[in-house]
């Protein structure tokens, strides 16, 4: 990452966790899929296209990502079928008592082609930051300390090398004199949460020290960017 660059060119700053990238295109049959939240990601990748916006991807994440990817369209495309099927059987059901008619759900077989289409669009926009050499062992720390992200019972290595990553990255940006806003998306909210939704005590002093605003969806990211 090119600290100066970025902190000459004056534009908001998103630092992006995986879930958030999958989020475009995962199910949409999911109550979580919010169609506001996908044009937020429309209107947040259109801006980075555009220069308004810069995108940033830590190592980890981009990994991740490419374990993830094909999975996470398989599921969407299997769901789609689903409900295809089923509303041809409600379908077939309701011509059985006397009203004829059809659902056509036909616009919906290039869904996941279309949607992946705009992650490729993220993709192309992210730049990858890389952590340090001390990064891992901070990531470490955290995890046998049991602070957030980390929690008790679950594997949180890469999401400590992640957060661990972004706080470098962002450390930086602030001490070369950058003021725009930055912002940490990841819908990963177990993490990053207490059960009063409200950032964690550790994480809220972190993020308040170098001016990072946390959100839990693209259009809450898209607001506190301002785009």
């Amino acid at each position: 990452m090119d600290v100066h660059a970025i902190a000459s060119a004056g534009v908001p700053v998103l630092c992006i966790d995986t879930c958030s990238i999958l989020d475009i295109m995962r199910d949409p049959t999911r109550e979580s899929a919010k169609p506001h939240d996908r044009r937020a990601a429309m209107d947040l990748v259109v801006a980075a296209e555009s220069g308004g916006l810069l995108l940033l991807m830590a190592e980890q994440v981009a990994i991740e990502f490419a374990d993830h990817d094909q999975k996470i369209q398989d599921e969407a495309k299997r769901n789609l079928k689903n409900i295809r099927e089923q509303v041809e059987r409600i379908n077939e059901l309701s011509a059985a008592f006397g009203a004829p008619g059809v659902v056509d759900l036909a616009h919906l077989d290039d869904h996941v082609a279309r949607a992946r289409a705009v992650v490729g669009r993220w993709l192309s926009s992210l730049e990858t930051l890389v952590p340090s050499a001390l990064a891992p062992a901070k990531a470490f720390a955290r995890l046998n300390a049991g602070i957030a992200p980390a929690r008790r019972g679950k594997d949180s290595s890469k999401d400590c090398l992640i957060y661990e990553t972004y706080l470098e990255g962002v450390s930086a940006l602030r001490l070369a004199g950058f003021t725009k806003p930055i912002v940490f998306l990841s819908s990963n909210t177990n993490e990053y949460l207490t059960d009063s939704r409200i950032l964690k005590p550790e994480i809220a002093t972190e993020f308040s020290t170098i001016s990072i605003v946390y959100a839990a969806n693209m259009s809450g990211a898209k607001h506190a960017l301002g785009i």
